[in-house]
């Protein structure tokens, strides 16, 4: 199981972050295929942004009211992914319920990256 994040397959600031991501989300094709036969699945989860204490989209929600509701609007819903929603969809990854389920990446994003009317 690899966390990897949007920003493996979304472009955007910070490119070295992007890039590793990038990278791991191709490494997961790569070993799904390569271990298959040893009965080894491999995937990846890729959250959106999340709401965690503390953290930046926290500190801005704090710090800036409205530039963390205008950000938050991109959301279908207006809620950012938590981190225990992500916990439950590599449970899911992990368990035999998902035995079929091998070299992918899952986005975890509450639709945050889905098309809108206007495109991305």
């Amino acid at each position: 199981m690899v966390v990897a994040s949007v920003s493996g397959w979304k472009p955007g600031p910070q490119a070295q972050y992007g890039s590793a991501k990038a990278a791991q989300i191709h490494m997961v094709s790569s070993l799904a295929r390569e271990l298959a036969d040893d009965g080894i699945r491999v995937n990846a989860v890729s959250p959106g942004s999340m709401l965690i204490p503390g953290k930046r989209w926290d500190r801005m929600r704090r710090q800036d009211p409205a530039g963390f509701e205008r950000f938050r609007a991109e959301f279908p819903g207006g809620e950012l992914v938590r981190p225990e929603e992500v916990a439950d969809v590599i449970a899911f990854l992990l368990s035999d319920q998902s035995r079929a389920v091998t070299g992918i990446n899952l986005p975890v994003d509450r639709g945050q990256n889905a098309p809108t009317p206007e495109g991305y």
